[in-house]
């Protein structure tokens, strides 16, 4: 074995023993301080969550109010292409009661997507509330754990 190896296998032992030293050591419970940072960063991720809830409702309303409108647009296109039909136009008349189908269906698409995105803000927005009640308690732990002297 060259020397540079004897050195390198050495350090690898050395590192391995204090990592395990390191390992079996106690860890030290957490002070007051500490737990209440906790739960002030808790408490601000709850916040976030709801203010993303909240958005996410905002967002689900509009696709739906989008939706109802690419339905009345549709509807409306059918309408116009039969009576165009109805002159005699029938080329048109078709295209535009297809394109009308199309702008329905995705106007009832988007209304779906809507429905969800109000869902998932409404779950968003009470996971966020959770969250902040969480920071509370660890927040209230931090300040009985000062109160001892911790």
């Amino acid at each position: 074995m060259s020397n540079t190896s004897k050195r390198v296998a050495l350090i690898v032992a050395a590192g391995l023993i204090g990592a395990s030293l390191m390992a079996q050591a106690p860890a030290l419970p957490p002070t007051g301080q500490q737990v209440e940072r906790k739960g002030e960063r808790i408490e601000r991720r709850g916040e976030v969550q709801e203010r993303k809830g909240e958005r996410q409702e905002r967002r689900g309303e509009r696709n739906e109010r989008r939706g109802e409108r690419k339905e009345r647009q549709g509807a409306r296109m059918e309408k116009k292409g039969e009576a165009l039909e109805a002159q005699g136009k029938v080329k048109a008349g078709e295209a535009l009661e297809r394109k009308g189908e199309r702008r329905e269906a995705v106007g009832a698409a988007q209304e779906a997507k809507g429905a969800r995105q109000q869902v998932r803000g409404e779950r968003n927005e009470r996971q966020g509330e959770r969250k902040e009640r969480r920071g509370e308690r660890v927040q209230r732990k931090g300040e009985a754990l000062e109160a001892k002297g911790k």
